[in-house]
């Protein structure tokens, strides 16, 4: 697919999706497709060499689609645009996105599908100083993306934009401006990198906790409760069955996996016992729960 038609493409979906709340859903093939809108996060979500959307949290989406027996297009934009289309465009999954108060209105919620231990990262000779979140941000720049949920807790240790903060606009770049000597700080998850981070030339080490938070598949307000449900059950079943830990082994860590793979099976027992005192919740024409 050449990438003036997969723009076309695009257009035509967010555009002709965008229609008032009466309208949204009444086609049979609303029901039949999901627009799946992702970001480039390294190394989970990229470009392909052939342009299209790619990297292990795609796979866990596409086989989380396929056993939903869901068709599903799949768009990367920067995250700003991305959040903002995904509250516009019925039918749509954006992936994958920290829930926190902020949001919790805005979707609907499966998962988790990662954790995240943010912490501020900086250069490995400042180990073991002590130094606080004020005087970090008095002596250095950081490096964050727009519209990350960190940046309002970079911005509360003193980190401003314009000042001492840069924000890129994809989740990745800023290991580029702190290997290019324009800031010596970044938000990083210590459950992915550890207790040092050494790539591109760079030896970064934890300096300030930001953040616990726990990424999930947001969802647009038109999916039903019983929709919802159902891509719950399935994701929780993909985690207890050895498929997610298949996908993510080679790129994220064993602590990652099994803290995901135990909050799944405590919800399938809580889901086993819930089913013991109330009605299953029946598929939605079509599907399989």
């Amino acid at each position: 697919m050449s990438l003036r038609y997969r723009v076309l493409l695009l257009a035509l979906l967010l555009s002709g999706f965008a229609v008032s709340a009466a309208e949204k859903c009444k086609q049979e093939q609303c029901h039949n497709t999901v627009v799946f809108i992702t970001e480039h996060s390294m190394p989970g979500t990229y470009l392909n060499e052939q342009g299209v959307p790619a990297g292990v949290m795609v796979e866990l989406v596409q086989e989380l689609s396929r056993r939903m027996q869901q068709q599903g297009a799949y768009f990367l934009m920067p995250w700003a645009r991305a959040i903002q289309r995904a509250q516009q465009t019925p039918r749509s999954v954006l992936f994958e996105t920290v829930r926190n108060p902020e949001r919790e209105a805005l979707f609907k919620w499966v998962g988790p599908v990662k954790f995240f231990d943010m912490q501020l990262y900086g250069p490995a000779e400042l180990a073991g100083l002590s130094i606080s979140a004020a005087e970090l941000s008095q002596r250095y720049v950081a490096c964050g993306y727009r519209g990350a949920s960190y940046q309002q807790a970079l911005e509360s240790m003193g980190f401003n934009e314009g000042q001492n903060l840069v924000l890129m606009s994809r989740a990745g770049d800023c290991v580029q401006m702190l290997r290019l000597g324009r800031a010596e700080l970044t938000p990083l998850n210590v459950l992915r990198h550890g207790p040092r981070f050494t790539q591109a030339g760079l030896n970064l080490v934890p300096l300030q906790p930001i953040s616990e938070v726990s990424l999930y598949l947001a969802f647009s307000l038109d999916f039903s409760d019983a929709e919802i449900a159902l891509w719950q059950q399935q994701l929780d079943l993909m985690f207890n069955d050895g498929t997610v830990r298949k996908l993510y082994q080679d790129t994220f860590s064993d602590e990652l996996i099994q803290r995901l793979e135990r909050a799944a099976q405590r919800r399938i027992a809580i889901q086993q016992t819930g089913a013991e005192r109330a009605p299953s919740i029946e598929a939605a024409p079509g599907q399989e729960p």
